[in-house]
């Protein structure tokens, strides 16, 4: 119980900390993609304890979790964040994908670029009643299906939140990170 409790506490600080480094991330910043794209790397190792997947996906049943990244973004240059927040019990890796039909056999977190705005309704079908975190910065994806969205307001990265998307593909989003959230739908 007690290292439930610990896990939990280190969760919440780890959330905290993507949130602060999220609050620092202003207009002079927001212009430096590198730095964008690290944050945004914090807010999604935090996604993955902060989202409950069922059965055999579950993240403690799990030695290893693949990250995928699908399109063409800048994030893929962040894989030492993962790589650093891995431990002896789970090993994180941001892998790059080539097809959103590969992602439901390993992925349990399927960021979709931007640049893939043409094909998200085929991407979306092909993960349909998969529990695979779909996460994206392009605009208005949290809309069309994508479960977590990132947008820039006020020159800060936000959240949105799809629940209904989420909740279709048997994940289940913890109260805070909804809390967090610009918006959640």
């Amino acid at each position: 119980m007690f290292f439930r409790w610990l896990s939990h506490s280190l969760a919440r600080w780890f959330l905290a900390l993507a949130v602060f480094f999220a609050s620092l991330v202003g207009t002079p910043v927001i212009a430096d993609e590198g730095k964008e794209n690290l944050v945004k790397a914090a807010f999604i190792f935090n996604f993955v304890k902060f989202v409950e997947w069922q059965g055999d996906k579950s993240i403690s049943k799990q030695s290893k979790i693949d990250i995928c990244v699908l399109g063409s973004s800048g994030i893929i240059r962040t894989s030492k964040v993962f790589s650093q927040a891995s431990s002896a019990k789970l090993s994180l890796a941001l892998v790059s994908e080539q097809s959103a039909g590969n992602a439901p056999s390993h992925c349990h977190v399927l960021f979709i670029s931007a640049s893939e705005e043409g094909r998200l309704s085929e991407i979306l079908s092909s993960l349909k009643g998969h529990p695979v975190l779909t996460i994206s910065d392009g605009d208005n994806f949290a809309d069309k299906g994508v479960m977590v969205g990132f947008v820039n307001r006020d020159g800060k990265i936000k959240l949105e939140v799809n629940k209904s998307a989420a909740e279709s593909a048997g994940l289940k989003i913890d109260s805070q990170l909804l809390e967090i959230a610009l918006r959640v739908i």
